[in-house]
């Protein structure tokens, strides 16, 4: 199982969104100003999400 945890207080979700437009599994979502997770059992474990984030407000591990 994934684990994907976003630390709002760091993201600036909707704004930057770095994240959502490389995941290539679509994992995560933009839902109104805050970047989401969606159908984590998708995800692929690559850390696109976390490389591209500035704000290192994405962590994703095997849980």
């Amino acid at each position: 199982m994934v684990k994907i945890i976003i630390d709002h207080d760091k993201c600036d979700g909707a704004e930057c969104g770095e994240c959502v437009d490389v995941c290539p599994m679509e994992v995560l979502i933009i839902d109104g100003d805050k970047i989401a997770i969606q159908n984590k059992e998708e995800c692929s474990l690559c850390e696109v999400c976390m490389d591209v984030c500035p704000q290192e407000a994405v962590d994703v591990k095997e849980d």
